[in-house]
């Protein structure tokens, strides 16, 4: 029960976090991750194994974060990580049910 509620303020703490968050990303709309492999690219040509939390957030924040990635997030670390990835996960999913009846609504 304690672990549910925990969890609960988290992702509402993670919301508000992105509403704040997604003001400051006016045009950007990009994530940084190669879609296929998963691997980070910075630096217009460099390219790491893994991004950071904070990168797979702001994929996150515009619900376009790779199944790749969101598939090994949180696979390593401690019970910190683990519920920091259920919350990016958890935002990801809302953000892109947002933008499929954004879209719905379109049509």
């Amino acid at each position: 029960m304690n672990k549910k509620i925990l969890i609960s303020m988290g992702v509402v703490g993670i919301i508000v976090i992105a509403g704040v968050a997604s003001a400051g990303i006016v045009a950007y709309s990009s994530c940084g991750y190669d879609k296929q492999t998963g691997n980070y690219l910075y630096d217009g040509n460099k390219v790491s194994a893994y991004g950071t939390m904070d990168s797979a957030m702001e994929c996150a924040l515009q619900g376009i974060l790779p199944d790749v990635v969101a598939n090994r997030l949180g696979a390593w670390g401690n019970a910190e990580t683990k519920v920091e990835a259920e919350q990016i996960l958890l935002l990801d999913s809302i953000k892109k049910e947002e933008k499929r009846q954004a879209t719905e609504k379109k049509e």
